[in-house]
């Protein structure tokens, strides 16, 4: 494939795509305060007109809170895939002005709901705008130094690889090159399997000191596809880490939103067990062993949706059609009313409302067995959603739960507020279409 002609490397810089883009964002989301300007402008004009109260420009000022609380969560979720930026921004510029009256009431503050929309509308207009210039003129281009690369790439990603916009691959030409010829790129991808030699550790010293950024084809995997790529099993040094703070905070949100919401969930909860209690004999709920936080075992509720059984049933995955499942069993499933109980499993502390789902025992100790790093997914609460539910859906099989636990471990090692917004988004969009229930 041909190339354009070769360029000086000091444009190039060893910061990763990621670091590129937070950086980009953080100067769009500084620019931005001048829409919060012109809001308050836009208020005294109006106030001399007649037109509003003095509350107009005093709660604009106000709404600087809110623009910087999306602005942050923007910020937080650069690292996403491109395909998920949308749907990231719709929700992290809607939730902070969302809350907005609710701070009011709190602070028992007078304020003008118009300049709340206002704001909101600006600030939502200017990063649409950003994040518009910024798929329109910006296409990555990353250079493959390994002919074994796209092959790779095909692999882990499918279609998806073919489908992606974001990343312009190109191969590195054949002739050797002065390290002021180095093709303008934003990076290298590198076959970490490939066996080194002197040449190519010459290479590699050249790219790094011409501060051109390396890429594993894992990493490119991991940034196109919100996956993380799971070790071999030979790979044995392979580890993750958690976020310990985040975890504090995520606990304190949970219990606040569970306990504010308990006036209409627990009614719900009430006309689900006169359903289920009618709809066919045995217990109105279900208790099962899963595995929580850190690996501990605990009793995951729900309300029963399948035929009782007096005998203990041997673990199995539901499946599409489920003949075990009731008529009221396929109704509460689809609306995943079923889960309601597991709130109290949040109150307890064993469960967050967001975090990769608690799997059954017996599952997770044949798993961990045969799949590599499977046990990292303990690292965080498990949840009543998470990042595999509303990506994958349904795992049926040690294949599908592979590619499960590869979205688990991306929430892992990414998980943040913009990442649980984004879930929760998805999540009603999901139960509003029914996609992945069982």
């Amino acid at each position: 494939m041909s190339l354009p002609a070769t360029t000086s490397v000091e444009h190039s810089t060893l910061a990763s795509s990621t670091a590129r883009r937070q950086g980009a964002q953080l100067g769009w989301s500084l620019a931005g305060v001048l829409t919060l300007l012109l809001s308050y402008l836009i208020g005294l004009g109006l106030y001399k007109a007649g037109l509003a109260t003095h509350q107009f420009s005093q709660t604009v000022l106000w709404c600087a809170l809110p623009y910087l609380l999306a602005a942050h969560w923007l910020y937080q979720g650069t690292g996403l895939p491109a395909a998920e930026r949308s749907s990231l921004l719709l929700v992290t510029t809607a939730m902070p002005f969302l809350l907005t009256p609710l701070g009011f009431a709190l602070l028992q503050q007078p304020y003008s709901r118009g300049a709340v929309l206002l704001v909101y509308a600006l600030s939502t207009a200017w990063f649409v705008l950003g994040d518009w210039l910024q798929r329109r003129r910006h296409t990555q281009r990353l250079l493959y130094l390994d002919p074994s690369v796209p092959e790779r790439l095909q692999r882990l990603l499918g279609n998806a690889l073919l489908r992606n916009q974001s990343v312009r691959l190109e191969q590195w030409p054949n002739e050797a090159l002065a390290p002021e010829q180095i093709p303008a790129c934003e990076g290298v991808v590198l076959d970490r399997q490939m066996p080194p030699n002197d040449a190519r550790r010459q290479l590699l010293s050249t790219l790094k000191l011409n501060h051109v950024r390396l890429y594993s084809v894992e990493a490119v995997a991991e940034l196109l596809s919100g996956r993380k790529m799971l070790p071999t099993s030979q790979d044995d040094l392979w580890q993750i880490d958690g976020n310990p703070a985040h975890d504090v905070a995520k606990r304190v949100i949970d219990m606040a939103l569970v306990l504010a919401t308990l006036p209409l969930w627990l009614p719900l909860c009430a006309l689900v067990g006169i359903a289920v209690k009618l709809g066919s004999p045995g217990p109105v709920l279900f208790t099962q062993s899963r595995v929580g936080l850190n690996g501990r075992d605990f009793r995951l509720w729900k309300f029963r949706s399948m035929h009782h059984h007096q005998a203990p049933q041997p673990a199995r995955f539901a499946r599409q059609q489920d003949d075990r499942v009731t008529r009221v069993g396929r109704t509460i499933r689809r609306w995943r009313l079923d889960e309601l109980p597991q709130l109290w499993n949040v109150l307890l502390g064993q469960m967050s409302l967001i975090g990769p789902r608690p799997e059954q025992t017996q599952f997770v100790h044949e798993f961990a067995t045969c799949i590599p790093a499977y046990p990292y997914r303990h690292l965080v609460r498990p949840g009543i959603t998470g990042w595999a539910q509303v990506q994958q859906g349904y795992a049926d099989s040690e294949e599908q739960t592979v590619v499960k636990l590869s979205y688990d471990l991306y929430y892992v090692a990414h998980y943040s507020m913009a990442l649980d917004l984004l879930i929760a988004y998805k999540t009603i969009r999901i139960v509003l279409n029914g996609f992945g229930s069982r």
